[in-house]
Order: structure tokens, then C-alpha cells, then sequence
């Protein structure tokens, strides 16, 4: 029985794709033109926020066409009856460049918007234009790198406005990607040096802080050391040369929930008349490396979180007995369009802390807790940030409770 409804569900799921898209003939091995189509709710009568998540539904719809969907169900059968069943897809491709030809209402509550779109598969690293297509799909977030840097035993981290040798080759590797970053200059003006060290040291909630100070949503993070380097060819020996060799440790957080971005760990080695010079074509040539990575990695990551959903964290407040808890915690799938689990991380002091699996972003969770029934519940909003959403539910006062 388990095997037929698997079946069953592949099935209709590739039926609601084919509903969804329209294929175009194939353009090359690794590239495809299709016609999709997406959905978007119109809030409180604003047309432009829905027209963007219909973009937004259509362009998964588009990848999803090309590259076809992973399946996993995890199907939990008691008794001959189905207890729970979750579908999740995972995309490996992205799309490249698309135009809008077509718009249409649904009713007053449903836009529906057609795409024509150039769909790549594989990762699109190396693709400036899909990478600026991705970066602004993601709400732009703006970066700030902050590295305790050594060179020859010499601390060279600069407080005021100039940066040191691997800040400088990371944020400029990465803007020449598209990479926006924060003035970097306004915002160490307004972080205090113990919470930079602090951050430095590994201290993760000091490194949120300074993030969300500089108004950055990521903030790169870690230690470059360059030293001499024992041994060597005795013709560079003779020569007077010094080996050096540099070692560079960073990691990227996302600045309001703290979670991990990416890490990377490089090392490179030069050789040199001056060891701090050799020092510092060692840090620029690791540097090179771990910014490669580091953009490959965060890049994977936005991927999947624009082509096939991202976590979104809800702290929710105001939450008297766990038996409301768990009522809300069955409402927000049903509630919350796109959401495709729920896992919940704490209850305490009346706060509840989840994780949202979700097909779309932080705004279009918050815009749905704000107008969305969760009778005989009222959901407030507090906070929105890029990964997270903080809301409270608001008692009904004597007065309202006694006229309803």
C-alpha cells in the first residue's frame, strides 16, 4: 500500500507541475527556454507585492520544469490510513534571464503572472548575469567582512577606515561577483572595538550585533596569519628569498538568526627578499582562494533557498499554555502559503521559538500572520528581518471579548 501511494503522489505532483508550465523547445544541452506560470495573493489591495511573488512562484515553477523535482515521501501509515505525508523538492539549476508576457486576475484575492524564462542546469557560479538575477531574487542582502589579521607576527587590524590585505581581496573578489556591501567606514563608526573583538574571538551573538548595527544581513568573520615558512629550496635560500606562508580561517553568518552561511579554510605559501611583503602575496593569494569558496558555497546556498525554499525562523510571543502552542503550530501550514514544515525549537516564558520550511520569504510570512484567521487567535507583528520574523498574539480586551 505504502508503494501505490508513492506513486500516487509522484504522479500527482508531476500533473500539477504540467499544469503549472508550459515547455519551449529545447535551446542546448544545458539550456532550455520555457513558459511559466505562478500565483501571488493580493494583500490589502496591493497588486505590485503580489505580481512579485507570482515572479517569484512562477521562476520556481520554471526550474522545477527543466531540472524535474527530487521526491522524497515520508509516508506514515497506521491502520490502513495515511498519518502524515510531506513532499519537499529540491531544484539543481536556475534560471538565467526572464521576461513577463502575461498578467491575469483571479478573483480579487489571485494574480496570475506567465514568465517566458532561459533555464540553466547546474550551478550558476560562473554566470554573472543569473548571479545578479540571484542576488536581487534574494532581496539583495549586503555583506561586511571584519578579519583579525597577522602578518609576520604584526597586528595590522585598523579601526578607522582602512582595511587589511584579506578584507580587502575577499569584499573586492566578491564585489566584482555583484556583491553589495555596506560603507564600511560609516559602519565601524558605530561599533564599539570590544564587540569587534568579541566577534573575532567567536563569540557568534557579538558578530550578529555588529551586522545588524552596520545594517549588513551577512557579515564574513574569521582570522588571516602569515609567518615565515622553515626549509625551502636551498637556490632560494642562497638567493636571500624567504618562504612565507598564510593561513585563512573565515566563516559567513547570517546576521539575524545567526545561522551559517558558509566556512572555508585556505592556505597558500610565496617567497620573498622582505618577509612582509612575502607575508603579504601569501594572504592575497589564500585570500583568492577562500573567496572563491566562500562565494561558491553562499551561492549553492541562495540556490536552493530562491529555487526550492529556505528556513525562515518565527519567534512568537505571547503564547500562555503549550496547548496554544500547539494550535498555532497546526494552523501555520494551512495558514501560510508555501509553508512545508513546521519544527518547533523552544517554549518558554510564554515564547514560542520555530523553524519554517518555506517557498518564499520572511515579508510574505509576516504579511500572512498580519491578515490571515487564526481565530480565535490575533497575530501581531513586532519585528521582519531578512530570515526572521517576530510576532506576538494580541488578547482581546474585555470590552471586545464582550461585544463578540
Amino acid at each position: 500500500m505504502m508503494f501505490s501511494l508513492k506513486i500516487l503522489l509522484v504522479f500527482l505532483l508531476a500533473f500539477q507541475l504540467s499544469a503549472q508550465t508550459y515547455s519551449a523547445p529545447q535551446t542546448s544541452d544545458n539550456q532550455q527556454e520555457v513558459i511559466a506560470r505562478g500565483m501571488g495573493a493580493v494583500i490589502s489591495g496591493d497588486l505590485a507585492k503580489a505580481e512579485e511573488d507570482a515572479i517569484s512562484n512562477a521562476l520556481r515553477n520554471a526550474v522545477e520544469q527543466v531540472i524535474g523535482t527530487m521526491i522524497q515521501s515520508e509516508v506514515l501509515v497506521q491502520n490502513y490510513q495515511t498519518i502524515e505525508d510531506r513532499i519537499y523538492s529540491q531544484s539543481a539549476g536556475y534560471v538565467e534571464r526572464y521576461e513577463v508576457i502575461g498578467k491575469s486576475r483571479q478573483g480579487d484575492t489571485i494574480l496570475e503572472v506567465t514568465i517566458k524564462a532561459v533555464v540553466r542546469k547546474g550551478s550558476l557560479k560562473n554566470n554573472l548575469d543569473a548571479l545578479g538575477l540571484l542576488i536581487s531574487r534574494k532581496g539583495k542582502p549586503r555583506l561586511m567582512i571584519i578579519v583579525d589579521e597577522r602578518n609576520m607576527d604584526e597586528h595590522y587590524y585598523d579601526w578607522g577606515i582602512d582595511m587589511n590585505t584579506t578584507e580587502n581581496e575577499v569584499m573586492n573578489a566578491l564585489m566584482d561577483k555583484g556583491f553589495p556591501f555596506v560603507d564600511r567606514e560609516a559602519a565601524i563608526r558605530k561599533i564599539e572595538k570590544d564587540a569587534i573583538m568579541a566577534s573575532l574571538e567567536g563569540d557568534e551573538k557579538a558578530a550578529q550585533n555588529i551586522a545588524l548595527q552596520s545594517g549588513a544581513e551577512v557579515l564574513i568573520v574569521g582570522k588571516a596569519v602569515a609567518k615565515t615558512a622553515s626549509g625551502g629550496p636551498s637556490a632560494m635560500v642562497q638567493a636571500g628569498m624567504v618562504s612565507c606562508q598564510a593561513t585563512i580561517n573565515l566563516r559567513a553568518l547570517r546576521a539575524d538568526d545567526g545561522t551559517i552561511l558558509a566556512t572555508t579554510s585556505q592556505q597558500s605559501a610565496a617567497a620573498h627578499i622582505d618577509q612582509l611583503t612575502g607575508g603579504t602575496q601569501a594572504l592575497k593569494k589564500a585570500a583568492k582562494l577562500a573567496s572563491d569558496d566562500l562565494t561558491n558555497k553562499i551561492v549553492d546556498r541562495w540556490q536552493k533557498d530562491v529555487y526550492s525554499g529556505t528556513t525562515i525562523s518565527l519567534r512568537l510571543m505571547n503564547v500562555e499554555t503549550y496547548s496554544d502552542l500547539v494550535k498555532i503550530k497546526n494552523m501555520l501550514p494551512y495558514n501560510i502559503r508555501g509553508v512545508q514544515n513546521v519544527y518547533q525549537r523552544d517554549y518558554s516564558k510564554q515564547t514560542a521559538l520555530f523553524d519554517l520550511d518555506v517557498r518564499g520569504t520572511a515579508n510574505q510570512v509576516a504579511e500572512e500572520l498580519a491578515v490571515k484567521d487564526f481565530s480565535p487567535y490575533t497575530i501581531e507583528v513586532v519585528n521582519v528581518t531578512q530570515n526572521a520574523v517576530v510576532a506576538k498574539i494580541v488578547k482581546p480586551t474585555k470590552q471586545e471579548e464582550a461585544v463578540q
